[in-house]
């Protein structure tokens, strides 16, 4: 005989309704006889959401019944365990009913209904910080948005919060509450460039316009960011919905500091920037007279069949050696360090200190991005035009030699991976390797493993090279295994062999804001010491 619970309506929609915590419906261990069956009776309404956990001894079956008969399969043959998670396809009386093909002894089902949000209603998460807190207090006690706003932006944004502001505890004496605030969107607001490579959405406060999101981040944080509102909701792929943010993406307006990497302007051209009180200084960027200029060339490759810009700085001074040659340094992605990176003038600026004998630099810029995506990362044909056209291309028009010893490449993300790929294949050219936030989660299509690299490095024997590497602590998402985690593992797998490396780990995310301020330590670890 089939044993039933029965939930009352009443009782179902005062748990529905209330605005807490899910509510139990019932929590019970019972026997299922052979060929019996245990229901439990729902009377719901549409959209209502029930969830639970069912765990037998034994093989049972589980569905949802309504009056015409299965609505949804919880558990099926052969199965002793199945989480619920069902919502009413439309108003009625439904079942949980469980069977047993075979008698058993000891079944536990625990069901839950979930409170779901009203039409007009908006769920405030979870507020760590306790500005934060104030002000949704205030609101509900009948401030207006506007006297929150106000007084949320009045010392600018993001909003700082230290241990002192905090309960005890919560954060530690070297950690920040960082809030990110935004007024004025209607459905979403996305954080582009934050602690991490995900856009991540801002949480409405209470029912207003005004949203917020806040991290906890190390007091050295470096960083620039955008805040796009109502980013377009794209009918098209993934990637297509991704790029998207692009469209509304923009500087914080609250936040009076921020930076221009392409030199204009406009809302959607600079990136607005945190920088916390321990962040690496940014002194080597100051200007300090004019840096000599780069002369610019076009170097075509018959090996890759395109064309492209190189720039090479010579600064005053540069020097021979006893051997005829002198330091080089060549640069992947040479548009962005010429200007977002100003690299020559954070080189002026270690030569004259004599933080780093004068060198010689050239700035290798990509045809265009399809050309980039397909040269930088381990491509053979690029390496070998990097060694056998462009060196003696830089040689014939400065006149100098260069000693693989002495030689270094230097890159930021797909950059870096291109300096040690590069260098992994013509060691005796290029012994020196600058990587910033290295793309080393990379392999190739055909090849499921991640850190392609990585494994090179372990079949092969020590190499004449010299690694300094860097990554931020945010980038922990970017790509198949992060690119935190990809530079950690190819550190110990060069420690292990015997190479000279150091690796440095930032406070930032995948950032040119970051990048520039940090270049000049990895020069002065690898060309220091000529």
């Amino acid at each position: 005989m089939a044993r039933v619970i029965s939930v009352a309506a009443m009782m179902l929609v005062a748990l529905c309704a209330y605005a807490g915590q899910p509510r139990v419906i019932i929590e019970k261990r019972f026997t299922v006889p052979s060929g019996e069956a245990f229901t439990v009776n729902l009377k719901l309404e549409k959209g209502e959401y029930i969830r639970g956990h069912l765990k037998s001894k034994a093989a049972i079956e589980a569905a949802f019944m309504n009056q015409e008969g299965l609505v949804r399969h919880v558990a099926g043959t052969g199965d002793k365990e199945a989480w619920i998670y069902f919502a009413a396809p439309a108003p009625g009386d439904y079942r949980l009913v469980v069977r047993a093909a075979n008698p058993v002894d000891e079944v536990q089902l625990d069901l839950e209904t979930v409170p779901l949000l009203t039409a007009s209603a908006v769920r405030t998460p979870e507020m760590m910080s306790p500005f934060i807190q104030r002000a949704h207090e205030a609101l509900i006690n009948g401030k207006s948005a506007d006297e929150v706003w106000n007084r949320l932006i009045a010392s600018g944004t993001p909003v700082i919060e230290s241990a002192e502001d905090l309960p005890d505890g919560q954060l530690e004496p070297m950690q920040r509450l960082v809030t990110f605030l935004w007024r004025g969107a209607k459905d979403r607001v996305l954080l582009f460039g934050g602690p991490g490579y995900e856009h991540d959405p801002l949480f409405r406060l209470a029912n207003t316009d005004i949203w917020f999101r806040s991290y906890v981040m190390p007091d050295d944080t470096r960083m620039s960011y955008l805040l796009a509102p109502d980013v377009p909701q794209v009918d098209g792929s993934a990637r297509e919905q991704r790029v998207a943010i692009l469209a509304t993406a923009q500087r914080d307006p609250e936040n009076p500091d921020y930076w221009s990497p392409t030199g204009s302007s406009d809302i959607y051209s600079v990136r607005s920037v945190l920088e916390l009180e321990n962040a690496p200084s940014d002194h080597l960027l100051a200007g300090q007279g004019a840096v000599t200029e780069p002369f610019r060339f076009q170097l075509h490759s018959e090996r890759l069949g395109n064309t492209r810009n190189v720039a090479i700085w010579v600064p005053e001074g540069v020097g021979v050696a006893g051997d005829g040659r002198v330091p080089l340094a060549i640069f992947f992605d040479g548009d962005d360090y010429l200007s977002k990176v100003p690299a020559p003038r954070i080189l002026d600026h270690l030569i004259r200190a004599g933080d780093i004998p004068p060198v010689v630099a050239v700035f290798v810029s990509n045809p265009d991005r399809r050309a980039r995506n397909s040269e930088l990362p381990c491509n053979e044909d690029f390496a070998d035009f990097m060694a056998l056209e462009l060196l003696p291309f830089v040689s014939d028009r400065t006149g100098f030699s260069f000693s693989g010893g002495t030689t270094l490449l230097a890159g930021a993300s797909f950059g870096g991976l291109a300096a040690a790929c590069t260098a992994f294949r013509y060691p005796d050219q290029f012994g020196l390797v600058l990587s910033q936030s290295g793309s080393f989660w990379w392999s190739p299509p055909e090849d499921e493993r991640p850190e392609w690299l990585n494994e090179r490095f372990v079949e092969s024997p020590r190499l004449p090279l010299h690694f300094y590497l860097s990554a931020g602590r945010f980038e922990t998402d970017f790509g198949e295994s992060g690119i935190l985690n990809a530079n950690r593992q190819l550190e110990q797998i060069l420690r292990v062999k015997g190479y000279p490396v150091r690796l440095e780990e930032f406070s930032a995310g995948h950032d040119y804001f970051h990048w520039r301020a940090t270049l000049g330590r990895g020069l002065v670890y690898l060309l220091g010491t000529l």
